[in-house]
């Protein structure tokens, strides 16, 4: 027993590690700042937050950010730091981590082991942990689903989770569908078990569970979405956010992208993928047909199988794709991965061998690119899951711009953003008081402007316009994207002066 505490400890210390580790030093994302944003909102002595639907996902990240935030001593947007954002995603992380241990005592201690190991080292989910947005949250409550709706006694707990699925994410209605495909599959390949009872009992056995767990799940979203009930209106934004919610453009990617991201093998600089747990996951379905498996086993192994394909399957089916959307999906894959150490009573000693060769290549190469992937690639695009990193040298800007004004930021305001896709700006701008947002450059007060920043599709416009007033510098925003800054040239002068 002293050796299953211990493993488990070590399993869990090693996700806290992977995922705290140096974990303000990568500039804030496009998606986090726009989060950190709405988060924002919330801490606002007058807050009228709404939930959007159109532009926003769930209010769940934003509800528990702002407590993070609030915890942490920072009550405004010119306070916040990245640090109370992040740990609520990390604290996430390593809850999921923790998912296996809800099904140890039905597949026992060495099956869940793996499958805690495999999601702790995963370079897909610590590099997400780390990052303020939605997706492990998401793939948190997900997987808790997951591990509580094959019992009748625990139904109406998957429906709490669902519930907060749901105030988390609108994808989440893609999990139902896939969770779905994967009980018909299931109940196709057991049906003789099943119809040896009529469909009238089977009904009346589940139909409470079920009702409960609609109703948590009711309960909890409404709860959510009108922020405890003092929104009525948030009802129907959240029903409404399936029809015209707007994603944006520039994300479309092939029907294999995810695919190819995380089961081909590639070298980009250093060796990249997580084929071998796609292999363990692959062992553990193959055995699931084997008679000597017990047929509760073999169940959870084909739901858990039918489902990441149904997501990667649904996924891949849509145009507009992200590397963390496949959050939930690939914490399956892991799962699933860990039943590959079920029923092994009866191996064989060469059988033994080659798996215990194969878990620890994998966990080695898991291990290893975790590090590539939140250390030397953080913020390069040859890391995949690096997705539109935003640059390092807009932080240097930012120390910058707070060295020109000599402790007074009156001195370089009015500041001006020209152009579209400005994010993360607003977070490296947030300590300024006269900041405005121009679509264009045709505003005869730009010339007035202490610093005005102009995005590449304004830029001829904005370089003409103040040709005489300014002195230009590019400054990187985000991977091939170059953000241009004009210093008035009077302020340019007493900073070359000085």
């Amino acid at each position: 027993m002293f050796i299953v505490v211990l493993s488990w400890v070590l399993v869990l210390a090693t996700a806290v590690w992977l995922r705290v580790d140096s974990l303000d030093a990568r500039p804030i994302h496009f998606d986090e700042a726009t989060g950190a944003r709405i988060t924002a909102d919330r801490l606002e002595p007058t807050s009228d937050y709404a939930f959007n639907p159109v532009h926003n996902h769930g209010p769940t990240l934003s509800l528990v950010g702002s407590l993070a935030s609030r915890m942490a001593g920072q009550d405004s947007w010119q306070s916040m730091t990245k640090l109370p954002l992040r740990a609520v995603t990390v604290i996430a992380g390593v809850l999921l981590v923790m998912v296996p241990l809800c099904w140890r005592r039905r597949f026992g201690d060495v099956p869940m082991l793996l499958a805690a190991a495999l999601l702790s080292t995963s370079p897909l989910l610590v590099y997400y942990s780390r990052m303020y947005i939605h997706e492990v949250l998401l793939s948190l409550f997900g997987l808790l689903v997951v591990v509580t709706l094959c019992r009748k006694r625990t139904l109406w707990a998957a429906g709490v989770f669902l519930g907060f699925m749901f105030a988390t994410k609108e994808s989440f209605a893609i999990s139902v569908i896939a969770w779905g495909m994967a009980g018909v599959a299931v109940a196709w390949q057991f049906r003789e078990t099943i119809l040896t009872r009529p469909w009238r009992e089977h009904i009346a056995e589940w139909w409470r569970s079920v009702l409960a767990m609609l109703i948590c799940a009711a309960a909890i979203s409404v709860m959510f979405y009108t922020d405890g009930l003092t929104r009525p209106s948030g009802i129907w934004d959240a029903v409404k956010t399936f029809f015209i919610y707007k994603t944006e453009g520039g994300h479309d990617k092939p029907f294999g992208y995810y695919l190819s991201m995380m089961l081909v093998p590639r070298k980009v600089a250093v060796w990249w993928g997580e084929t071998t747990v796609a292999v363990l996951a692959l062992l553990a379905f193959i055995r699931s047909f084997s008679e000597s498996m017990p047929r509760d086993k073999a169940a959870a192994i084909q739901f858990l199988t039918y489902a990441a394909a149904a997501h990667f399957a649904i996924y891949s089916v849509i145009a507009y794709k992200t590397p963390w959307l496949m959050c939930l999906p690939w914490a399956h894959v892991c799962l699933l991965a860990g039943f590959s150490l079920v029923s092994t009573r009866s191996w064989k000693s060469w059988q033994i061998v080659l798996t215990t060769i194969a878990i620890v290549i994998t966990l080695g190469l898991q291990f290893r690119q975790t590090r590539w992937a939140t250390g030397r690639f953080e913020i390069d695009q040859r890391n995949a899951y690096a997705y539109v990193p935003t640059s390092r040298d807009i932080e240097s800007m930012e120390r910058w711009l707070n060295q020109l004004t000599a402790g007074n930021s009156e001195r370089i305001e009015p500041i001006a953003v020209v152009g579209s896709y400005y994010w993360p700006l607003p977070w490296y701008l947030r300590d300024f008081k006269a900041v405005g947002y121009w679509q264009d450059a045709s505003d005869p007060s730009l010339s007035q402007c202490g610093v005005v920043l102009v995005m590449p599709e304004q830029l001829d416009a904005a370089s003409a316009k103040l040709a005489n007033t300014h002195t230009g510098f590019p400054r990187s925003l985000r991977t091939n994207v170059v953000v241009t800054l004009y210093l008035r040239n009077d302020l340019w002068k007493q900073w070359i002066e000085e």
